[in-house]
């Protein structure tokens, strides 16, 4: 049983980003005196058409609240905002938010996510981000990825920077991403449908369509959503041993049906199902930038996801009592060989099939006393099933030994874990300081059944193993908050995240210590960060300007990163982790009726320590000091958007401009750099409430990137794309 660690003395690092957004805000309020005596302004009244001023409504902290009401940095970006962006998947909205960032990619469909950079593992291990869908926990035991797929009808896109291991616990070290679909409507039938064609600079053409449609059942009683879409991206990367160009397209197809009833006004039920099936010739992943290029023999990718849920929701009076009920099924395959520089000639085969139960039940109090709680029960019972087979027919493992290959593809990782968790607010001093306390005991066994075999020069080392972990840990939460003005707000907080332990393979674990001289165990215990943090939230000049400023400093100890000295990737707890960063947005609605200005970033310095010396030796990216690699110190996002009537009808000129910047990363896989890249995109169109059409442009610039360089491979930037849209609404 691991004993829960105690917060650690606050890193004097750490005070500015506590006491800096004090003096900001002080300095922001003398310079606008009247601020004080102005009433709280949630919207202009001279822009109810712009979806960009409306104010968005989250649920953080499992319970409707203004977005800057909440008392820790989220951001909240509602399905309009987006659609009106031409942002239509979950990797172009992260973006859109500070300190967030999308990692690797597993095939076209799924991806890992990272917070203030908190870096999963590119295959193995739990995620470093929580990943919800609707309010169904969307992590499976072992797999740091999750779906990269397309939405469609979208109420919003919350994500909580900084752990929030208290209210979610599984996967949310570094923060968690929520997707919230819409409810079905229980009067009217309507529905909308939506097309886009697009060409590629250098590659082939896509394109895309989108169906809602919406039933009542029974008249303001029972409803059903429907939405399906369907998605092909054009090839771009030339296939060099078959001539080909052009031919690493994918498809993607998607499906949702959720019913919504309300058989009297206290009870409310969502039955949901979600499907979302992504393909991919080839792959993803390039040997070479420029030009895209691909030096392999054949190869393809499979992403494969199934969640039903149910949501049952009481309003007992004082207290709301809901469930939220699911299972998760995803299968990921990816096969393909080739050559890699350095290595050789090589086949991988990857499959994995992953089931999840995972049960909340929680009570939260209604009214708006200066008390509100929320108590919780979580259960979840996963397996996932598979692994890697690895060939490398050319490769030397040692001076007159050729030949490399394992089998890992009948593993097993059993995963069972039961939380309960709380958290308590109190507002005092006429509701102008609010005091916050939770916490979160979490407990947890895995069983890992291994059935593998390596083959080095014709010999054949079987291995056939079970091991069993178990851990718990106590995650606690202290958030105070305080309101001089209306519409302004600072917070300092103290939080602690947690990430599941991971078991690896016993004979990969064998090969990379005899390789790096060391010890390693092929089980890690959790990993745990305790998050020192400092805020602001005000909104100047009538709500204009909305200034968003959060300061934090982690300290994230014995980290689990993947490393790859034996080819196949490991986790293990190798060194402690240290960061601090600044979080700054603003939002500003110019005097031009109509234009509205964002930027959004993250300045960080995020670094490894502590690393023993013989894993330096072989993996120099990890030494001391240096910035944890798959991370980037800088990212930010500047947008604009402008809308104005037109002519008649109720026409709206349309127009949105975004730039995406992120600074150079290593690979830590072969310590290569990913260089400094940034990316714009712009959207214009003309249309009304019942129709739109559009034409936009993704990747401006043609920038080449790579982003990434997963397996010593290439992740670059989807060419320049130019294309056109229409929706229409019914």
């Amino acid at each position: 049983m691991m004993k829960p660690l105690k917060p650690k003395a606050l890193d004097r690092r750490a005070e500015p980003a506590l006491t800096g957004c004090a003096s900001v805000l002080a300095l922001l309020l003398a310079a606008n005196p009247a601020y004080a005596q102005q009433a709280a302004q949630p919207a202009r009244a001279d822009t109810p058409a712009n979806p960009d001023d409306a104010e968005i409504i989250v649920t953080a902290q499992r319970r409707e609240q203004t977005l800057m009401k909440v008392p820790q940095a989220v951001q909240g970006l509602s399905g309009e905002s987006l659609v009106r962006m031409g942002v239509t998947d979950i990797q172009s909205a992260i973006s859109l938010v500070p300190s967030a960032t999308t990692g690797s990619t597993i095939g076209a469909g799924s991806t890992t996510y990272q917070i203030r950079a908190i870096a999963a593992s590119e295959t193995d291990g739990d995620p470093a981000v929580g990943y919800y869908l609707d309010n169904f926990a969307f992590t499976m035991p072992g797999r740091p990825y999750a779906p990269a797929a397309d939405f469609y009808d979208l109420e919003r896109v919350e994500v909580l920077r900084g752990p929030s291991g208290t209210l979610y616990g599984l996967g949310s070290i570094g923060g968690t991403i929520k997707v919230l679909t819409k409810d079905p409507e229980l009067d009217g039938v309507s529905g909308s449908l939506r097309g886009t064609g697009s060409l590629t600079t250098g590659g082939k053409p896509g394109w895309s369509g989108d169906q809602m449609l919406n039933l009542p059942i029974v008249d303001g009683k029972v409803a059903l959503r429907g939405v399906i879409s369907y998605k092909r991206v054009g090839g771009y990367a030339d296939i060099i041993p078959t001539g080909v160009k052009n031919d690493n397209p994918s498809t993607s197809f998607t499906g949702r049906l959720k019913l919504l009833a309300k058989p009297t006004d206290n009870l409310t039920i969502r039955l949901s199902a979600w499907r979302n099936n992504t393909k991919q010739r080839w792959s993803n992943r390039i040997t070479f930038s420029e030009p895209a290029s691909i030096d392999q023999q054949f190869g393809e990718a499979l992403s494969d996801y199934w969640l039903f849920a149910g949501d049952v929701e009481y309003d007992m009076g004082f207290a709301t009592i809901q469930s939220s009920t699911g299972h998760i099924k995803n299968t990921v395959i990816s096969n393909n060989g080739g050559f890699i520089p350095g290595i050789g000639n090589f086949t991988s085969l990857w499959p994995l099939v992953t089931n999840n139960f995972n049960e909340d039940l929680r009570l939260t109090s209604n009214g708006d006393g200066p008390l509100q709680y929320i108590v919780g029960f979580f259960y979840q019972n996963g397996n996932t099933a598979g692994g890697q087979t690895v060939q490398l027919p050319d490769f030397p493992v040692a001076p007159g030994v050729i030949g490399f290959n394992t089998v890992n593809d009948r593993n097993r990782l059993f995963s069972k874990g039961w939380a309960v968790y709380g958290e308590a607010t109190y507002s005092t001093f006429d509701r102008k300081l609010d005091l916050t306390v939770g916490g979160r005991y979490y407990k947890e066994q895995r069983r890992f059944e291994e059935d593998s075999q390596l083959e080095i020069a014709g010999s054949v080392i079987p291995n056939r193993s079970t091991t069993r972990a178990s851990h718990d840990t106590f995650n606690p939460r202290v958030n105070i908050a305080y309101h001089p003005a209306p519409n302004a707000m600072i917070y300092a907080e103290v939080a602690k995240g947690f990430r599941s332990g991971s078991i690896t393979s016993a004979s990969i674990i064998g090969a990379s210590n005899a390789v790096l001289g060391t010890s390693l165990s092929n089980v890690s215990p959790p990993d745990t960060l305790w998050n020192y943090e400092g805020g602001l939230k005000v909104g100047l000049f009538d709500n204009a300007v909305q200034l968003e400023l959060a300061g934090y400093y982690v300290d994230w100890a014995k980290a689990q990163i993947e490393l790859s000295p034996a080819l196949q990737t490991i986790v293990a707890q190798v060194g402690d982790v240290r960061g601090h960063g600044i979080e700054p947005s603003i939002t500003w609605r110019t005097p031009l009726r109509g234009l509205t200005l964002n930027f959004a970033g993250n300045f960080n310095s995020t670094t490894i320590h502590n690393v023993p010396a013989a894993i330096v030796a072989h993996i120099p990216q990890l030494k001391e000091g240096n910035q944890l690699p798959g991370t980037a110190k800088t990212t930010f996002t500047l947008a604009g958007s402008y809308q104005t009537p037109i002519g008649g009808n109720g026409l709206q000129l349309r127009l949105n401009a975004r730039y995406s910047y992120r600074s150079r990363q290593q690979s830590i896989f072969n310590g290569a750099y990913a260089p400094y890249n940034g990316v714009g995109y712009a959207r214009a169109s003309i249309g009304n409430d019942r129709w739109e059409a559009g034409v936009f442009s993704d990747n401006l610039g043609n920038t080449v990137g790579p982003l990434d360089r997963p397996g010593g491979q290439n992740q670059i930037v989807y060419p320049r794309t130019v294309g056109i849209s229409f929706e229409a609404h019914y």
